[in-house]
């Protein structure tokens, strides 16, 4: 099966379609399910990478797993923070065995990352810019966590730079949208390295399935009306790995400290300072009663783009002034991608 889409809502509306109109029913582990064996997705959009619906914007979860990667960390009170689910994952109550982190950013051989930006400036051409995240080792023994991603393929192409993801296994309802947030802003973050443009991203599965028990939610998905598709701001210009390091410090204060702390504009571009306001949004959301706290941090953003994913939280309850500044802005950015 071959999908193409232009944003992410799009994309999984098809896959949802697909899985539930016409996918095998399997039995595996993890308990009943509908799988297509064989899908190849593309996403010529890659910064359209947030559903805008009620069920699948999952912002704070999608934002969380990504700096506990780009942490080259395993540690399961890190995730845990963001997704309390992955302490089903744990082998030992600390640590995730599968996590991607120290296998991607991790000491020699494991800093693959870094490598694959070195052979694509020495090599613009290079059909060896390849970070492996499963391998032989992670079948010799039982684990409740192993690499659902083989390999993530970075090519550039007419000057930019093309992704391709291989999974042998992925849940379309909890893991695909977590994944394309994750892996296109990996490849944004490596355009950046490399001064160029963000090019197309494709991703292969193996078995694409859909659990049984997430197949009404899949459903009433597509019975969903979603907001206009908004594009992340691109990145900033330049290495971006200096802005990574100060984010991944304010996170870690932020998680284990407090959200009332520095504020980030104050250090970083607005780019990266809106993405650590929202890391200060959702520790305040672990606050009963916080709202007059969370719209305080909320007027810090820069871009609205991020607003739906507050708003949907906790009743957080906007002024009519705030509504129309939302509404038009959407209009706005639905004219520019027509």
């Amino acid at each position: 099966m071959y999908v193409l889409a232009d944003s992410l809502d799009d994309l999984l509306a098809k896959v949802y379609r697909q899985l539930v109109k016409r996918g095998t029913r399997i039995v595996p582990t993890k308990g009943p399910a509908r799988e297509i064996y064989g899908v190849l997705l593309k996403l010529s959009s890659p910064r359209v990478r947030l559903s805008r619906t009620e069920s699948r914007g999952i912002l704070f979860s999608c934002l969380g797993e990504l700096l506990w990667i780009l942490s080259g960390s395993n540690a399961l009170d890190f995730i845990a923070h963001y997704i309390p689910d992955y302490q089903k994952s744990s082998d030992d109550g600390l640590t995730i065995f599968g996590a991607y982190g120290p296998r991607m950013f991790g000491r020699r051989p494991n800093d693959q990352l870094s490598r694959v930006i070195s052979s694509l400036r020495g090599k613009p051409d290079s059909r060896q810019a390849v970070v492996q995240l499963f391998d032989r080792h992670d079948t010799l023994k039982p684990h409740k966590d192993v690499p659902c991603t083989c390999t993530l393929q970075f090519a550039i192409r007419d000057n930019r730079l093309h992704m391709l993801t291989s999974m042998r296994s992925n849940d379309a309802w909890l893991g695909l949208p977590h994944d394309v947030f994750a892996f296109t802003m990996i490849q944004e973050l490596v355009a950046r390295s490399l001064g160029i443009e963000l090019g197309e991203y494709r991703h292969a599965v193996g078995s694409l399935h859909l659990y049984e028990c997430d197949e009404g939610k899949a459903v009433r998905y597509l019975e969903e009306g979603w907001q206009p598709r908004r594009a992340m701001q691109p990145m900033p210009q330049g290495d971006p790995w200096s802005a990574v390091n100060i984010l991944l410090d304010f996170e870690a204060t932020v998680r284990t400290e407090g959200s009332n702390i520095l504020d980030p504009r104050e250090i970083m571009e607005p780019y990266w300072a809106d993405l650590a306001t929202l890391l200060t949004v959702h520790k305040a959301f672990k606050t009963p009663g916080n709202a007059n706290e969370i719209k305080r941090l909320k007027r810090r953003l820069h871009d609205d783009v991020y607003s739906m994913y507050i708003n949907k939280r906790h009743g957080v309850v906007l002024s009519d002034k705030d509504q129309l500044s939302i509404f038009d802005s959407s209009v706005k950015a639905t004219k520019g991608t027509a």
